[in-house]
């Protein structure tokens, strides 16, 4: 019989790639994703999962969602994901990412048996990090600076005390940034991607809009990353905290560069004010030593390829009405 996993977030950025990777690994799937959400990034697999849409600050729908699936593995995406989001939603931002947290632990309680429980927390919970402290690894101190960082904390926490007081088999993870096919243009990587994309289509002036090109950050694949997800909770160790990560340092002048290289067209680069982020940090990345050494996981994909990907994606989805 095979093993029966539920996503929740199922709908969103990672959440379809790992859905896509784990009906090719032969598992049930089956999600969870909030009332009304698009689901065109599940387009591809739809009639091949079954599909719950609950706000996890519903408990009594949760509960019954989860006590329908029984799942084996439970791997938790959703949340509000977005550090900008955060500022101008922090009641929203705490709520569902931790108490809609616990919400989902207590509908785990009266299952059959305890699925192995993933927990995505983030690379923001670290904050800003001395350069010379870098790469930034698991034990490098938590110094969270927005409330989406702040709620990805509580959310390790919360993990940690239903593993310690109730035998929870929880394990964590903490990727650093990851793109690639379906991300939401309002990420940096995905955002250049469609602006190109829209210029070439001649859709718009052949002026590419951009923040600080200065800043340094360590970008993976998506599907490197959600491939990170099964390989920890498969091959890793109950509540130990793993950075998914390239651990290497990608300047946003290189995927500018990169993706102007994957265009025909002649193109300008403008800084716009509006893209500037007060306090942003300038160099981060992380070291994956950990997960390579003890899971096995290493990302294989490499930038050009993703931005490629992305480049494609977004190619096949502008200006299609």
């Amino acid at each position: 019989m095979p093993m029966r996993a539920l996503i929740t977030g199922i709908a969103g950025f990672a959440g379809s790639h790992l859905a896509e990777l784990l009906l090719k690994r032969r598992f049930k799937v089956s999600g969870i994703d909030y009332p009304g959400s698009s689901l065109n990034n599940l387009s591809s697999c739809l009639d091949k999962v079954k599909l719950y849409q609950v706000d996890l600050n519903n408990f009594p729908l949760l509960k019954e969602a989860v006590s329908d699936c029984q799942p084996d593995l439970l791997f938790h995406l959703a949340a509000v994901s977005s550090v900008q989001d955060s500022w101008e939603n922090r009641e929203l931002t705490l709520r569902t990412n931790i108490i809609g947290t616990m919400n989902l632990m207590e509908s785990c309680r009266h299952l059959t048996h305890l699925p192995r429980i993933l927990l995505v927390s983030s690379s923001e919970v670290y904050g800003a990090v001395d350069e010379e402290k870098q790469p930034i690894t698991e034990e490098t101190p938590l110094q969270p600076r927005s409330p989406y960082a702040v709620s990805k904390a509580a959310l390790e926490l919360l993990g940690l005390q239903y593993l310690h007081s109730e035998n929870y088999p929880i394990y964590l993870v903490r990727p650093f940034n990851h793109t690639g096919p379906r991300q939401l243009d309002s990420f940096v990587c995905s955002s250049f991607a469609r602006q190109i994309s829209e210029i070439d289509k001649g859709l718009r002036e052949p002026v590419l809009r951009v923040g600080d090109l200065s800043v340094r950050r360590d970008f993976s694949d998506v599907r490197d990353m959600v491939r990170g997800y099964l390989m920890v909770v498969e091959k890793g160790k109950v509540g130990r905290v793993y950075n998914l990560c390239a651990g290497k340092a990608y300047s946003i002048q290189k995927v500018v560069d990169i993706l102007l290289s994957l265009s025909s067209s002649k193109i300008k680069v403008l800084q716009d004010p509006s893209r500037l982020r007060v306090g942003e940090i300038p160099l981060s990345y992380g070291d994956h030593s950990r997960v390579r050494r003890e899971v096995g996981w290493e990302p294989t994909i490499t930038l050009n390829k993703t931005l490629k990907d992305t480049l494609n994606y977004w190619r096949g989805s502008v200006g299609n009405t």
